[in-house]
Protein backbone atom coordinates (compact mmCIF):
# COMPACT_ATOMS: atom_id res chain seq x y z
CA UNK A 1 0.00 0.00 0.00
CA UNK A 2 0.92 3.83 -0.73
CA UNK A 3 -0.64 6.93 0.17
CA UNK A 4 -0.92 9.81 -2.43
CA UNK A 5 -0.91 13.46 -0.33
CA UNK A 6 -2.36 16.75 -1.34
CA UNK A 7 -2.43 19.59 1.27
CA UNK A 8 -4.11 22.96 0.48
CA UNK A 9 -3.18 25.79 2.50
CA UNK A 10 -3.60 28.95 3.48
CA UNK A 11 -2.55 31.98 0.99
CA UNK A 12 -2.83 35.00 -0.49
CA UNK A 13 -2.24 36.85 -4.13
CA UNK A 14 2.10 36.78 -4.32
CA UNK A 15 2.71 35.26 -1.15
CA UNK A 16 3.53 32.16 -3.48
CA UNK A 17 6.41 34.41 -5.23
CA UNK A 18 7.46 36.40 -1.53
CA UNK A 19 7.72 32.32 -0.05
CA UNK A 20 4.75 33.54 2.17
CA UNK A 21 7.37 36.42 3.68
CA UNK A 22 4.59 38.97 3.96
CA UNK A 23 3.03 40.21 7.26
CA UNK A 24 1.06 37.14 9.25
CA UNK A 25 1.52 35.37 6.29
CA UNK A 26 1.82 31.29 7.19
CA UNK A 27 1.04 27.99 5.48
CA UNK A 28 -1.76 26.58 7.23
CA UNK A 29 -3.59 23.81 6.45
CA UNK A 30 -7.19 24.24 5.13
CA UNK A 31 -7.47 20.78 3.08
CA UNK A 32 -5.76 17.45 3.61
CA UNK A 33 -6.83 15.03 0.96
CA UNK A 34 -5.31 12.06 0.70
CA UNK A 35 -5.65 8.14 -1.43
CA UNK A 36 -4.44 4.66 -0.03
CA UNK A 37 -3.61 2.84 -2.69
CA UNK A 38 -2.44 -0.84 -3.14
CA UNK A 39 0.81 -0.67 -5.13
CA UNK A 40 0.66 -3.82 -6.69
CA UNK A 41 -2.43 -2.57 -8.91
CA UNK A 42 -2.91 1.22 -8.15
CA UNK A 43 -6.33 0.97 -7.39
CA UNK A 44 -7.55 3.08 -4.35
CA UNK A 45 -8.77 1.49 -1.37
CA UNK A 46 -9.63 4.27 0.59
CA UNK A 47 -10.54 8.32 0.36
CA UNK A 48 -9.52 10.97 2.87
CA UNK A 49 -10.67 14.04 2.44
CA UNK A 50 -10.81 16.85 5.54
CA UNK A 51 -11.41 20.62 5.60
CA UNK A 52 -8.95 21.89 8.51
CA UNK A 53 -9.83 25.35 10.20
CA UNK A 54 -6.73 27.31 10.15
CA UNK A 55 -5.53 28.75 13.82
CA UNK A 56 -3.13 32.16 12.77
CA UNK A 57 -5.48 33.19 9.80
CA UNK A 58 -9.28 31.94 10.07
CA UNK A 59 -10.35 34.11 7.84
CA UNK A 60 -9.49 32.60 4.33
CA UNK A 61 -8.39 34.98 1.12
CA UNK A 62 -10.60 35.78 -1.56
CA UNK A 63 -7.43 34.57 -3.29
CA UNK A 64 -7.39 31.37 -1.76
CA UNK A 65 -11.06 30.75 -2.23
CA UNK A 66 -11.10 31.77 -5.80
CA UNK A 67 -7.92 29.12 -6.54
CA UNK A 68 -9.72 26.31 -4.35
CA UNK A 69 -13.00 26.65 -4.89
CA UNK A 70 -13.13 26.38 -0.87
CA UNK A 71 -15.51 28.66 0.80
CA UNK A 72 -15.14 30.20 3.83
CA UNK A 73 -18.70 28.97 5.00
CA UNK A 74 -17.59 25.42 4.21
CA UNK A 75 -14.45 25.72 6.44
CA UNK A 76 -16.28 27.24 8.93
CA UNK A 77 -18.99 24.72 9.50
CA UNK A 78 -17.35 21.56 8.20
CA UNK A 79 -13.08 22.33 9.30
CA UNK A 80 -11.63 20.76 12.56
CA UNK A 81 -8.94 21.66 14.46
CA UNK A 82 -5.25 20.43 12.42
CA UNK A 83 -4.42 18.46 15.18
CA UNK A 84 -7.97 16.16 15.28
CA UNK A 85 -7.12 16.04 11.08
CA UNK A 86 -3.72 14.91 11.46
CA UNK A 87 -4.62 12.11 14.05
CA UNK A 88 -7.05 11.15 11.74
CA UNK A 89 -5.26 11.38 8.37
CA UNK A 90 -2.37 9.75 10.61
CA UNK A 91 -4.80 6.83 11.62
CA UNK A 92 -5.62 6.40 7.67
CA UNK A 93 -1.49 6.16 6.86
CA UNK A 94 -1.38 3.38 9.21
CA UNK A 95 2.41 3.64 8.46
CA UNK A 96 2.55 2.82 4.81
CA UNK A 97 4.57 4.98 2.47
CA UNK A 98 3.14 8.86 1.52
CA UNK A 99 4.03 9.83 -1.89
CA UNK A 100 3.25 14.16 -2.99
CA UNK A 101 3.94 16.04 -5.75
CA UNK A 102 5.85 18.28 -3.61
CA UNK A 103 7.29 19.22 -0.52
CA UNK A 104 3.86 18.10 1.81
CA UNK A 105 5.60 16.45 4.59
CA UNK A 106 7.22 20.08 5.11
CA UNK A 107 3.81 21.94 5.47
CA UNK A 108 2.73 19.36 7.64
CA UNK A 109 5.85 20.13 9.64
CA UNK A 110 5.17 23.50 9.93
CA UNK A 111 1.61 22.77 10.66
CA UNK A 112 2.66 20.39 13.91
CA UNK A 113 4.36 24.17 14.93
CA UNK A 114 1.63 26.69 13.69
CA UNK A 115 -1.63 24.30 14.86
CA UNK A 116 -1.31 21.99 17.15
CA UNK A 117 -1.33 23.15 21.23
CA UNK A 118 1.30 22.71 23.17
CA UNK A 119 1.19 19.88 25.27
CA UNK A 120 -0.52 18.30 22.49
CA UNK A 121 1.62 15.48 20.61
CA UNK A 122 -0.25 13.57 17.64
CA UNK A 123 -1.39 10.26 18.45
CA UNK A 124 1.43 8.89 16.15
CA UNK A 125 4.63 9.30 14.45
CA UNK A 126 4.42 10.76 10.74
CA UNK A 127 5.07 8.21 8.54
CA UNK A 128 7.53 7.63 5.56
CA UNK A 129 7.61 10.19 3.18
CA UNK A 130 8.24 10.24 -0.85
CA UNK A 131 8.32 13.81 -2.85
CA UNK A 132 8.12 12.55 -6.07
CA UNK A 133 8.09 15.90 -7.87
CA UNK A 134 12.05 15.74 -8.87
CA UNK A 135 11.38 11.97 -10.33
CA UNK A 136 8.08 13.31 -12.43
CA UNK A 137 9.55 15.69 -13.79
CA UNK A 138 12.83 13.71 -15.28
CA UNK A 139 11.13 10.55 -16.47
CA UNK A 140 7.73 12.94 -17.63
CA UNK A 141 9.53 15.94 -19.15
CA UNK A 142 5.46 17.14 -19.89
CA UNK A 143 4.76 17.14 -16.11
CA UNK A 144 7.89 19.85 -15.55
CA UNK A 145 6.18 22.98 -13.90
CA UNK A 146 2.38 21.60 -13.29
CA UNK A 147 0.82 21.72 -10.60
CA UNK A 148 -0.10 18.43 -9.38
CA UNK A 149 -4.30 18.64 -10.40
CA UNK A 150 -2.68 18.82 -14.00
CA UNK A 151 -0.43 15.95 -14.35
CA UNK A 152 -3.36 13.63 -15.69
CA UNK A 153 -4.44 16.27 -18.29
CA UNK A 154 -1.08 17.07 -19.63
CA UNK A 155 -0.53 13.26 -19.83
CA UNK A 156 -3.11 12.86 -22.10
CA UNK A 157 -5.21 10.31 -18.86
CA UNK A 158 -7.48 12.95 -18.59
CA UNK A 159 -9.97 14.68 -21.29
CA UNK A 160 -10.04 18.05 -18.83
CA UNK A 161 -8.90 19.41 -15.67
CA UNK A 162 -11.09 18.44 -13.20
CA UNK A 163 -11.11 20.32 -9.92
CA UNK A 164 -7.46 21.90 -10.33
CA UNK A 165 -6.15 23.03 -6.39
CA UNK A 166 -8.96 20.40 -4.59
CA UNK A 167 -6.82 17.97 -2.67
CA UNK A 168 -8.33 15.15 -2.95
CA UNK A 169 -8.95 15.74 -7.14
CA UNK A 170 -5.34 16.63 -6.98
CA UNK A 171 -4.62 13.59 -6.09
CA UNK A 172 -6.57 11.49 -8.50
CA UNK A 173 -4.77 13.68 -10.77
CA UNK A 174 -1.21 12.16 -8.84
CA UNK A 175 -2.61 8.58 -9.11
CA UNK A 176 -3.00 9.26 -12.92
CA UNK A 177 0.75 9.76 -13.45
CA UNK A 178 1.88 7.10 -11.11
CA UNK A 179 -0.28 4.63 -13.71
CA UNK A 180 1.22 6.29 -16.78
CA UNK A 181 4.90 5.87 -15.25
CA UNK A 182 3.69 2.05 -14.64
CA UNK A 183 2.70 2.01 -18.27
CA UNK A 184 5.62 3.24 -19.64
CA UNK A 185 7.81 0.86 -17.79
CA UNK A 186 9.11 2.64 -14.87
CA UNK A 187 9.19 2.12 -11.55
CA UNK A 188 6.69 3.90 -9.57
CA UNK A 189 9.32 5.68 -7.21
CA UNK A 190 12.88 6.46 -8.23
CA UNK A 191 15.56 3.83 -5.82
Amino acid sequence: MIVILDLKFTAWAGSQERGWSGPGEFREVVQIGALRVDSAHLLVTGEFNQLVRPRHNPGLSDYFQELTGISQAAVDEHGVPFADALDAFLDFCAGHYVLSYGNDMVILGENLVLQVPEGRTPKRGLPPFVNIRTYFNTVLPATEGLSSGRLAYALGRADRIDREHDALADCYSILEALRHLREQGHPLIAV
